[in-house]
């Protein structure tokens, strides 16, 4: 291997779809053999459906959707990349999978696999990992983007970094791609600008952590023109 030649982080895949279509219909047979009368155990099994439809329907969301414009966007093989779908999930979906695990733990119920309930629970950290690396690759590109052979003025290229990789400047490209309103979650509803901007950002960082994770810093550097587009 050339030692000036990048190494790929190694990752491996979840199956993200297939865990949790094994879960709900697993939760749906529960649902069946529960006797009617027992309305607490009934309400939490109508309540865990719910949200494991909601999940799978943002999913359906994200493949149908958002990989597509991304792909056209980004010039990229997205569609079909798991990492996408992990990228979306936020940390309030954490205690659904929990809680369903709890009830099946120790149960004589074997159709799901422990692990599947810690992969699923995981997901958010998994996105928050994605968020981590793409801040790191956007700080290299932003500053490979920015500089010039007679740079000297370290002020003035801090300060345009600081522009571009705002909150508010990631939040914007963050819009015009279509990612918050993708992203899977249990959240109320925000009103605070400072919240949504940033968790904006961090989904805008997740994706820039993706193109790094599969395709390296080199393509990072390529698409990271976006951030160029002042914000409106």
């Amino acid at each position: 291997m050339n030692p000036h030649q990048e190494k790929q982080l190694a990752w491996s895949p979840v199956g993200i779809d297939g865990k949790l279509h094994a879960l709900l219909d697993t939760v749906r047979t529960t649902k069946a053999r529960t006797p009617r009368n027992n309305t607490r155990l009934l309400g939490k099994i109508d309540r865990w459906i719910l949200g494991l439809d909601s999940i799978a329907s943002s999913l359906s969301k994200i493949h149908e959707s958002l990989a597509p414009r991304l792909e056209g966007a980004l010039g990229l093989p997205i569609a079909g990349n798991e990492l996408l779908s992990v990228a979306m999930f936020q940390p309030s979906t954490r205690n659904l999978f929990l809680e369903i695990e709890i009830h099946y733990r120790g149960t004589a119920d074997e159709s799901v696999k422990p692990e599947a309930f810690t992969d699923l629970a995981s997901l958010s950290d998994m996105a928050k990992v994605l968020a981590l690396v793409g801040d790191a690759a956007i700080s290299m590109a932003v500053l490979h983007h920015l500089w010039r052979p007679s740079f000297s003025n370290a002020g003035l290229l801090t300060q345009r970094r600081a522009e571009l990789v705002s909150n508010e400047h990631l939040a914007w490209l963050c819009d015009q791609w279509g990612l918050y309103e993708h992203r899977i979650h249990f959240d109320p509803p925000s009103s605070a600008r400072s919240e949504m901007d940033h968790i904006k950002g961090t989904l805008l960082e997740s994706v820039y952590g993706i193109i790094y994770v599969e395709f390296g810093l080199n393509e990072v550097k390529k698409l990271i023109h976006y951030l160029e587009t002042p914000p409106v």
